[in-house]
């Protein structure tokens, strides 16, 4: 017995080293778990961390909007002066010469021009004939008002306006319009192929009326891509098509408004890196998409409406100097987009928000070597917390833990501020499932101790039990015997009532294992009866009438 004591505690850390075994091994499967979780992608996890980048943006200290963007609206007022949408082109030629006189550095037209205009007084001419065989006569109209194109393309020529068009991706429909490429010089890496710029290559163009294209000065693509949920958080700003490059609507109007002549696209090992406008230098995801970062919902800018401009009520000194955007936003006309900031914002609004955030060098940065940066910290945080849940106690566990959440909150609300987007979803998921797992498996091995420790008690008292029957019954052999008659007379008794709905709730089979095991101790006494009276054959009648009661 004394050398079993002295190698207890060898058994006790045996015991616990298989305990911190278990745990980090459980540890280590459970981080490499998460961290194909992160190679992987699933939806469910992508979407939790857009969600969370759309909390870090609207966290995020708001850049007043500039006065240098205003957008004018087709909205409700405008049409219910001049009449339901789409409107003849030669009311937004009247539109645009208005702009024009009042100075704006630039327009971006945020509406598609894709057809002739049917209103034109040549083609209704037309219409009439072919359909009801009806000639109308228009001898007394001046010539320049029968084609509202021609009206339309006469404004475009003349100020500094710019057009939206669509790309097309795997439809090859037949080119239509002329297109305005810019003049980009290409800055690659030594190991970059000389053809390969990370662009999005579309394979056809729709959305610009020949006519119209040939007279506006520049246009620029509209396309818009949302994430997998959904939700637009970025734009490309540059597509290759046919070998040329093609402004994203927002950046032409840039440089027709600063004209710009040249940029500079930055192409690394990992993409697009960065495109240089006059010096300022403009992030990049891959593919040239650019990351934006609203400045508020829809209602954020100003806006004017249209029936204000044509009517002369809104001041030169509102337009003058200003980049101005044109789009319907009255309800049922403007396209809506479902953005962090607002779930139906007018993509005039999208177009907004790009070209001031670019004015104001306000901009938002996923690092190249951001998944790089978030599998360290994930394998760093769940190794970590194996490490501390198997070495350390609970109190320290949960000092640590509330100390991780603090800095997994604080540290990529800091780093969005400075404009830089650092997820900490796979970190926080990789520490706290270990910490649950943990504590569940510590939890269970707790349990089964405590269960171990109690069928030891129950075990050590049956032996004791036991030893107190053999005690008695070396006293008297009768006595003993009764001892073991009255245990299964208890419990036939007991299961009897159990029953019994008054006891039902009370007597379960736990209650009758007590019983059953404490039932010979109701003859302990006897024990320390003398053998003369204990023994005494005179009450021999005494313990039969005894036995056969019982």
């Amino acid at each position: 017995m004394h050398a079993l004591r002295r190698l207890s505690p060898y058994f006790h850390w045996v015991q616990n080293s298989k305990k911190d075994t278990l745990i980090i091994l459980c540890g280590i499967a459970l981080t490499c778990a998460v961290a194909f979780l992160y190679l992987l992608q699933p939806l469910l996890l992508s979407s939790l961390d857009l969600k969370i980048y759309d909390t870090l943006l609207k966290l995020r200290p708001r850049h007043n909007p500039s006065d240098h963007v205003v957008i004018v609206d087709i909205d409700t007022k405008s049409l219910a002066q001049y009449g339901q949408w789409p409107w003849p082109r030669y009311r937004v030629s009247q539109l645009l010469d208005k702009l024009h006189e009042m100075g704006a550095s630039s327009v971006g037209v945020d509406i598609l021009f894709t057809e002739p205009d049917r209103s034109s007084l040549q083609n209704i001419q037309r219409d009439i004939l072919t359909d009801f065989n009806c000639a109308i006569s228009l001898s007394g109209v001046p010539h320049q008002y029968l084609d509202n194109d021609a009206l339309l393309a006469e404004s475009l020529r003349k100020g500094p306006f710019v057009l939206g068009y669509q790309f097309s991706f795997g439809d090859h429909l037949e080119k239509r319009g002329k297109l305005h490429p810019v003049d980009l010089l290409l800055k690659k890496e030594e190991e970059v192929p000389d053809s390969v710029n990370g662009l999005f290559k579309p394979s056809s163009v729709d959305g610009l009326f020949q006519p119209l294209s040939e007279a506006t000065p520049a246009s620029g693509f509209i396309n818009v891509k949302p994430d997998r949920d959904g939700i637009i958080r970025r734009v490309p700003l540059l597509m290759e098509y046919e070998g040329r490059f093609y402004p994203q609507l927002s950046l032409a109007v840039l440089l027709s408004a600063t004209k710009s002549e040249q940029i500079v696209l930055t192409v690394g090992r990992a993409g697009t890196e960065s495109l240089s406008i006059e010096g300022l230098e403009i992030p990049l995801e891959e593919k040239g998409a650019f990351l934006i970062p609203f400045h508020g919902p829809r209602g954020t800018y100003r806006h004017l409406s249209a029936a204000d401009i044509l009517n002369g009520t809104v001041k030169n000194q509102e337009i003058e100097g200003r980049i101005v955007f044109i789009g319907a936003t009255a309800p049922g006309l403007f396209d809506i987009r479902a953005t962090p900031m607002d779930p139906s914002m007018a993509g005039v609004e999208v177009h907004a928000n790009i070209l001031d955030s670019i004015l104001q060098g306000d901009f938002l940065v996923r690092p190249k070597a951001a998944v790089i940066y978030e599998f360290i910290a994930l394998l760093f945080f769940g190794l970590l917390s194996t490490i501390l849940f198997a070495r350390c106690k609970a109190v320290v566990n949960l000092t640590f833990l509330f100390l991780f959440l603090l800095i997994a909150v604080i540290l990529p609300v800091f780093l969005f501020r400075k404009g830089i987007y650092l997820s900490p979803l796979y970190p926080v998921l990789a520490y706290t499932s270990n910490f649950s797992l943990l504590s569940f498996l510590d939890f269970w091995h707790g349990e089964w101790l405590l269960k171990e420790k109690t069928r030891l008690q129950l075990a050590t008292q049956d032996a004791m039990l036991e030893a107190i029957a053999n005690i008695t019954e070396t006293r008297d052999s009768e006595t003993g015997d009764h001892i073991r008659r009255t245990r299964s007379y208890v419990k036939a008794l007991a299961e009897h009532i159990r029953n019994k709905p008054a006891y039902a709730a009370t007597v379960d089979d736990a209650y009758i294992e007590h019983l059953f095991q404490s039932a010979p101790l109701h003859d302990l006494g006897k024990v320390g009866i003398p053998d003369h009276i204990l023994l005494n054959p005179s009450l021999t009648l005494i313990k039969i009438f005894q036995i056969n009661t019982v």
